[in-house]
């Protein structure tokens, strides 16, 4: 299906409801481009994804994009703030987390996303390609320095897509050595979605 083929199945729904993050507490909805202001860009293309106007082949499943991640906060207490390039049509098809990962695979911190973001709902930029849109986690137990990964996770086809590797000091940069197999049993680790709401 194609990416205007997708847009023209979202249904119009609006909500003024943060998602949750992995504590199940509110966690604020942030604003902004899908630019990185500490090195990363948006519409960077990646193997495992879709971005820019390149599309994806017919049978690669739905993707997920991490273009920019933001760190503020202090050690051990970061907030992140993550946008995500993703096909999300509505609950049948959604970008339903994004989490931290150590280099070695571990899981830091999981951000659960309750519902679909779709132009419909007022959540992302009608002028980028796919939905786009930043929602902010945490605390994020890492030291300034720690070098992280950050990848979101598709409803239907798990992990596909660009992940962003760097640090609260240094920034974050795509990781294209990061493949959608790297530490494939982090998807089955708690916290968990519970359902979807639009």
């Amino acid at each position: 299906m194609s990416l205007a083929a997708a847009l023209a199945l979202v249904s119009a729904c609006s909500s003024t409801r943060p998602d949750v993050d992995a504590t199940g507490g509110s966690a604020g909805t942030a604003t902004g481009g899908s630019s990185n202001a500490t090195g990363g860009s948006a519409g960077t293309s990646s193997d495992a994804g879709m971005s820019g106007d390149a599309a994806a082949p017919a049978n690669s499943p739905p993707y997920a994009n991490v273009t920019a991640v933001i760190a503020s906060g202090s050690d051990g207490n970061y907030t992140f703030n993550v946008t995500i390039e993703s096909a999300d049509i509505d609950c049948s098809q959604f970008a339903d987390w994004w989490e931290v990962l150590g280099e070695d695979g571990s899981l830091v911190y999981r951000r659960i996303l309750e519902h679909s973001h779709t132009d419909a709902n007022g959540t992302s930029d009608a002028d980028m390609p796919g939905n786009t849109f930043t929602r902010s986690g945490g605390p994020v137990p890492a030291a300034a320095d720690d070098s992280v990964l950050v990848r979101a996770h598709m409803s239907v086809g798990g992990y596909n897509g660009q992940v962003m590797r760097g640090s609260a000091t240094n920034g974050f940069v795509p990781a294209p050595d990061i493949t959608a197999d790297f530490a494939a049993d982090a998807d089955t680790a708690s916290p968990q979605p519970t359902g979807c709401e639009f």
